[in-house]
């Protein structure tokens, strides 16, 4: 059955008719018929054109031929004709080809705006802030950001530092007024100490890269001031020349990982994160991979660590603000190497306020089975596993100085020796102005592992030295002046650079830096600096800092250096002498590594001059007196034996007198674990020297007792569950 269209009406049937079918039919034949001969006519036509059509295209090709054959005739009568002609000609010599020219380098024209760079301008003058000398200074700047020729720009700065930096130097003194109200003066020279101890040429390679290619016009342009953050922060890290260009590519790497707005507020983070020793940044976490446990121990890389606190900031989850830490102080933060589980925990589990988190040291339970039976109690070495199963004074440092980290407070793993022997405490900037030690428990020995470059520095550097309460702002005005004196240094100018380190001095009195490059200017033999000078040096840092241990340090050094070699022995050995009682007096007690080094200086006049008795009588006194200070103690029996190494009946009598006064002085019936393991690590030292003095009967016998004693003072400690 056929479809239907709905759109389409049916057509009606037909019937059936004879009749028509017969009219039909002839109708047909007729046709047919008709055709048949139409058909005929046309064949007939077809054949007689094609063949004429045949006739005239055989015509048309034989009189191609015909015409072909004609030229290749008349070219080869032609070619022959020519050649006779030449051989009745001389042969003609043949002729180089002419040599390819070869093209010349397009020379482009200089742009003469460039010739800005050769123009004077004023960096120290009245005039030097009206408005053409300000447009020349804007437009020189402008011009070198635009066409990169920092080379040029360098040269322009120099010359005209050259000529007018002197000016701030007026009778030989520092004319601070001048000074301050020069600030094209310090801009020049901030701008011209950076493009040349970085080098133009690695600024303009790393310009080309995607990174630093817009960092430099924000590093030298920046309301934030951005350029002056880095060399002040370079300078008050005393951070290699050489170094900087490194620092400034991976600044620039942290620097494009933020958006425009927040660059400027977290520079202080990412110049930290640059600044970081890559052999901090490339180490593994303390944690510990086991099968029993699915955790990862992959601390987070220095990018992600640096993402971490940008977002935790923005997410106000730190207990710093972080934005107002100075790179210095970020370094202690940085540092840390967690994975992002750990820092998530410390800082969602310890609820301590920032002044407060000393107490984080104190919230792991002591355990003596670790300290003496050597009981390791974890398998992952999580916060949450040091919490729980407790642990001794190097698990109670790292809980509380990671825990810190983690919420962006600056913290410091100190070590040091002591009366009860090694121990491990915190330094943490509990607030913005101030450093506190934690767990230290009256130890003066405390050292630290710098993050910058894994320098081992004394905790006073950060106790003392980074107090903000003492240097402050003012530590910012002394590396500024320490940054012209880097010019002056530059322009072999060794007065005007005297005049600012003395300046430097005098700003920020509590700040060592500049009275060390003070002492490096003395101390080069063109400066010719008498002895009474370097008295008068002496004498002022003694007085001006009776109760800071590292400038009575300094002082040593340079009484050893330069003051000693000039003076006959006896004063000097007096003056060594004095100078230890008032180490004592001023210091509580001292500092008992520098104790000891105020004794091996008497000890060091005295062999210059062949005293081997006065050597032996200093140390024999010098037992005796800090015998109830054990570390000192220690320290001395190393210093003497030194002294008497290359003779057996020496170092005898050595041991003889250091177990006099062990037996004497050290000794004791105390039942205090860590008290008795100090005596008995000297015990063994004195036994050591019985036995290269020759007496090895002596030395096997203090073995013994030192054993016998150590093994005693660990009964009643039991392993806990």
């Amino acid at each position: 059955m056929n479809p239907v269209n709905p759109l389409r009406p049916g057509s009606p049937k037909r019937k059936k008719s004879s009749s028509g079918g017969i009219v039909m039919t002839i109708i047909l034949v007729l046709a047919l018929a008709g055709g048949g001969v139409v058909y005929h006519r046309i064949s007939v036509q077809r054949e007689a054109g094609a063949a004429e059509l045949a006739a005239r295209r055989e015509a048309e090709a034989k009189a191609a031929r015909a015409r072909k054959a004609a030229r290749l005739e008349a070219e080869r009568l032609a070619a022959e004709e020519a050649a006779r002609k030449r051989q009745k000609k001389e042969p003609e010599a043949v002729k180089p080809a002419p040599a390819e020219l070869k093209e010349e380098p397009v020379v482009q024209e200089e742009d003469p705006r460039l010739e800005i760079f050769k123009k004077p301008v004023l960096l120290v003058s009245l005039k030097a802030n009206n408005a053409a000398n300000r447009k020349l200074f804007t437009d020189a700047f402008n011009l070198a950001l635009e066409t990169g020729r920092y080379d040029l720009y360098a040269g322009f700065l120099r010359s005209n530092l050259e000529r007018d930096a002197v000016k701030v130097i007026k009778f030989g003194k520092f004319d601070v007024s001048m000074y301050d109200q020069s600030p094209y003066l310090m801009r020049a020279n901030e701008l011209y100490q950076l493009i040349s101890k970085v080098g133009a040429e690695t600024i303009q390679e790393q310009i080309q890269e995607s990174s630093p290619r817009y960092f430099y016009p924000w590093l030298f342009s920046d309301p934030s001031d951005p350029l002056r953050l880095f060399l002040r922060t370079m300078a008050r890290e005393q951070t290699p020349r050489e170094e900087w260009g490194g620092i400034l590519r991976k600044w620039a790497e942290f620097w494009m990982k933020t958006s425009a707005m927040p660059r400027s507020k977290y520079s202080s983070l990412a110049l930290a994160c640059a600044m970081l020793d890559p052999r901090i940044a490339s180490s593994p976490s303390r944690l510990r991979a086991s099968s029993s446990t699915n955790i990862s121990t992959t601390p987070l890389t220095l990018e992600q660590v640096f993402e971490y606190f940008v977002e935790m900031d923005e997410a106000h989850e730190l207990l710093t603000d972080i934005t107002k830490l100075s790179p210095s102080e970020l370094l202690f933060v940085v540092d840390v190497r967690l994975p992002r589980s750990e820092m998530d925990w410390a800082r969602k589990k310890v609820r301590l306020t920032r002044k407060g988190w000393g107490g984080a040291y104190s919230m792991i339970r002591y355990r003596m089975d670790r300290a003496a039976l050597g009981k390791d109690p974890y398998t992952n070495y999580t916060f949450q596993e040091i919490l729980d199963e407790g642990g001794i004074c190097m698990d109670q440092a790292y809980f509380a100085v990671n825990t810190a980290k983690c919420n962006g407070i600056p913290s410091a793993y100190v070590t040091g020796d002591g009366n009860r022997g090694p121990h491990a405490w915190i330094n943490l900037l509990t607030t913005d102005e101030t450093w506190q030690s934690y767990g230290g428990y009256g130890y003066n020995t405390g050292h630290f592992s710098h993050p910058h470059n894994r320098k081992s520095k004394h905790e006073s550097t950060l106790l003392q030295g980074m107090d903000k309460k003492v240097n402050g702002s003012r530590l910012d005005t002394s590396l500024d002046y320490l940054s012209l004196a880097d010019l002056f240094e530059e322009m072999q100018k060794p007065d005007c650079v005297r005049v600012m380190l003395e300046a430097a001095t005098q700003a920020t009195p509590g700040s060592p830096l500049g009275w060390e490059r003070l002492i490096a200017l003395m101390s080069r033999p063109e400066s010719g600096t008498k002895l009474e000078e370097w008295d008068a040096l002496v004498t002022m840092i003694k007085r001006k800092f009776r109760s800071r241990p590292d400038y009575l340090a300094m002082a040593a050094r340079v009484e050893d250096e330069y003051i000693f070699p000039m003076r006959d022995a006896s004063t000097n050995k007096r003056n060594v002498a004095r100078d230890l009682k008032k180490l004592e007096k001023e210091t509580d007690e001292g500092r008992s590594d520098l104790t000891s080094a105020a004794i091996k200086r008497q000890a060091d006049i005295l062999m210059e001059n062949g005293d081997k008795a006065g050597v032996a009588s200093l140390y024999r006194k010098s037992m005796k007196d800090y015998a109830r200070r054990a570390e000192v103690f220690e320290a001395l029996m190393g210093q003497y034996y030194q002294y008497v190494s290359q003779e057996p009946e020496a170092v005898l009598q050595l041991a003889k007198e250091a177990e006099s006064s062990y037996n004497r002085y050290i000794r004791t019936k105390s039942d205090d674990y860590f008290k008795v393991k100090k005596e008995v690590a000297i015990q063994r030292k004195i036994a050591g020297y019985y036995e290269k003095g020759g007496n090895e009967k002596k030395a096997a016998s203090l073995r013994k007792d030192a054993e016998k004693r150590e093994k005693n003072s660990k009964k009643g400690i039991r392993e806990e569950g």
